[in-house]
């Protein structure tokens, strides 16, 4: 974390003090979380979020782009870098480094809360090389777009420092991106190296299914496996404007775990930017308690 801190504050003072080169937009947004789950009290979150986003420069065909992102959280911790990152290239060739999410190869929709009975039966959602690490790794993604509607992007993290606990991850990350129409489909593997004591080589793939039925409906179909920790997740959700409802089934051995989830927004007090939206969620493991989930989460952006 120390690492991208560093370089989030290093990208922050870059894009301000090259502001005379290019132009830089400031954004931010508040969102709170008010969230009741089986047999614990209420709790309050959520964070404020400072965005700089620098204009993209062009030069001829080639590109520089870049944007960092502070996060305050309302409970008072230490403020943390959500996103920091260059990305620079053409239209066929592109290199992102820094702290960033890569491609979802396991696209939840409207997942304002998803609370899981078991933490013990997590699945495999092919998100164990995405991005925006907590330990202090070097993370980058080479983009090509190989045709019209067809991307391939190879994720390549690098690991820092093997002591770190929890243990830290590293590896490849190809992920193939094909959208024509209404139908998008993502098909990925992770080939990961863990620091972990005694761990070995895993290898995961993942394929997402989406389908826009219209301008506001959307489906998506996730199935994701890692053979070697014999763990995977399958998906189903949806959107229909501001509604939003899914279900995943995660397995690691023969232990499962179901959870539904569904929310809805409204427009606050009829304010450009304001919602409020209630979200729940219901999940069942084997050999614990049903969970069930409440959340009211109010969002502004200013």
């Amino acid at each position: 974390m120390k690492l991208f801190a560093q370089s989030g504050v290093a990208l922050a003072a870059a894009l301000i003090a090259s502001s005379a080169l290019a132009d830089v937009s400031f954004d931010a947004n508040i969102e709170t979380n008010t969230t009741k789950v089986s047999k614990k009290k209420l709790d309050s979150g959520g964070r404020v979020e400072i965005n700089a986003n620098a204009a993209l420069v062009k030069n001829g065909d080639n590109y520089v782009n870049a944007k960092g992102t502070l996060e305050v959280p309302l409970t008072g911790d230490k403020m943390g870098i959500a996103d920091a990152w260059i990305q620079l290239g053409n239209k066929t060739l592109d290199l992102k480094y820094g702290r960033f999410e890569a491609t979802d190869l396991f696209p939840l929709g409207k997942d304002t809360v998803l609370q899981t009975a078991s933490a013990a039966i997590s699945g495999y959602r092919a998100n164990t090389l995405r991005g925006r690490f907590a330990s202090g790794q070097a993370h980058a993604a080479v983009g090509v777009n190989a045709a019209e509607g067809l991307r391939f992007e190879l994720g390549i993290v690098s690991e820092q420092d093997a002591s770190t606990s929890p243990a830290t991850n590293s590896g490849v990350r190809p992920v193939v991106t094909y959208s024509t129409g209404a139908l998008t489909l993502r098909l990925g593997m992770e080939s990961i190296t863990s620091s972990a004591a005694g761990a070995k080589r895993q290898t995961g793939s993942a394929i997402s299914v989406g389908y826009a039925i219209n301008s506001s409906t959307s489906l998506n179909v996730n199935v994701a496996n890692n053979s070697d920790t014999d763990a995977s997740s399958t998906g189903l959700n949806m959107t229909a404007g501001d509604f939003g409802a899914g279900y995943v089934q995660d397995k690691n051995g023969k232990a499962k775990q179901n959870t539904l989830y569904a929310a809805y927004s409204f427009p606050l007090l009829g304010i450009k930017g304001a919602s409020i939206t209630p979200a729940i969620s219901h999940s069942k493991a084997d050999g614990v308690d049903n969970v069930n989930a409440v959340r009211v989460r109010m969002n502004y952006a200013f």
